[in-house]
C-alpha cells in the first residue's frame, strides 16, 4: 500500500511540473549527462528507454523522472518514463513535452512504448516512438538494443531512428524521413568505479564516463564527450548520484564548449528513479 502511495505522489507530480515545460528533450538523464552520455552498456531502468530499450532490463520496476534547467531558469525541461518486470520479460513507456519559449511556438509530444527480455546477464530489447503536436501530424520511428556481459566487461549495440518519418502540418503537409543511427557502447566494472564509453558512427559523437563509489550512497560522476562532425561541440560534465533504499537522486552539470559558468547553454539536470522492487 505504501509504494502505491508513492507512486501516486510521483505522478501527480509529475503532471503539475508537466504544465510549465518547455524545450527539447534529446537526452533526458541527468545520469547520462554527468558521464557524457555513454550508458548505452549500462542497465539503468526505464531511463534506459531513452538510450537503449535493453538496459530496462535491471531487475527492477521502477519509474524515473528528470527535470533539466538551464542556467538561470531560461529552459526547463521533463521526461517521465516507468518499466515493469514480469519474470525475464519488461515493459515500459516514456512520454515527453517540447514547448520553446521563442517566437516559435510550438507544442509537440514523444510517446514510447518499449519491451525487453534478459537472459541470463545479457537482454535485447526495442521501443516504438510515436509524434503528434501542434506542426506534426504524426511521426514513428523504432529502436532496438542490446547488452552483452563478458566478465567485467558489458557491451552494447543499438539502433535508433529506424524507420523515422514525420509528417509535418504544413500546407502542403510534407513528410521527412531520418537516417537510423548506429550506437556502440561499453563499460568495465572495477572494485569501485565504472568506466563508460559510447560511439555514435552516425552523428559522430564519442563521449567517455566514470562513476567512482565515495560510500555506499554517493558516488562522484564525470565525463567528457565530442563530436567529430562539429567544431565546438565538446563537453566536460561533473556530477554526483546518491542512493537511498529504493531511491536514486543524481545531480549533474554539463559545461558546453567551454569550462566557464554563466553561459545559458549550460544546463542543469537532476534525476530521480523510484525502484518498487526496493533495493539500490
Amino acid at each position: 500500500m505504501k509504494r502505491i502511495f508513492v507512486m501516486i505522489f510521483m505522478l501527480l507530480l509529475s503532471v503539475a511540473i508537466f504544465a510549465n515545460v518547455v524545450d527539447e528533450i534529446n537526452d533526458p538523464s541527468a545520469y547520462s549527462k554527468a558521464m557524457a552520455g555513454a550508458i548505452y552498456a549500462l542497465y539503468t531502468g526505464p531511463q534506459s528507454i531513452a538510450y537503449n530499450p535493453a538496459g530496462m532490463a535491471n531487475g527492477k520496476s521502477s519509474i524515473f523522472f528528470s527535470h533539466i534547467e538551464h542556467f538561470l531558469g531560461v529552459i526547463r525541461s521533463e521526461f517521465l518514463s516507468g518499466s515493469f518486470k514480469f519474470k525475464n520479460f519488461y515493459g515500459g513507456g516514456a512520454i515527453q513535452y517540447t514547448h520553446p519559449t521563442d517566437q516559435f511556438g510550438y507544442d509537440q509530444y514523444k510517446l514510447t512504448g518499449s519491451v525487453a527480455y534478459k537472459m541470463g546477464e545479457n537482454a535485447v530489447g526495442m521501443s516504438l516512438n510515436g509524434w503528434f503536436g501542434s506542426d506534426i501530424k504524426s511521426g514513428i520511428s523504432m529502436d532496438f538494443g542490446s547488452i552483452i556481459k563478458y566478465g567485467k566487461l558489458n557491451l552494447a549495440a543499438v539502433v535508433k531512428n529506424a524507420f523515422a518519418s514525420i509528417t509535418w502540418a504544413s500546407s502542403p503537409s510534407t513528410t521527412q524521413t531520418y537516417t537510423p543511427e548506429l550506437i556502440v557502447g561499453g563499460s568495465y566494472f572495477g572494485k569501485k568505479y565504472t568506466l563508460n564509453t559510447y560511439l555514435n558512427f552516425t552523428s559522430g559523437e564519442l563521449g567517455f564516463g566514470t562513476e567512482i563509489s565515495v560510500t555506499s550512497f554517493l558516488s562522484l560522476l564525470g565525463g567528457y564527450r565530442m563530436t567529430f562532425y562539429k567544431t565546438l561541440s565538446k563537453e566536460v560534465s561533473v556530477g554526483m548520484r546518491m542512493r537511498y533504499p529504493s531511491l536514486n537522486i543524481v545531480i549533474a552539470y554539463v559545461f558546453e564548449n567551454s569550462l566557464k559558468f554563466g553561459d545559458l547553454l549550460n544546463p542543469f539536470y537532476v534525476s530521480l528513479t523510484y525502484n518498487f522492487s526496493g533495493g539500490i
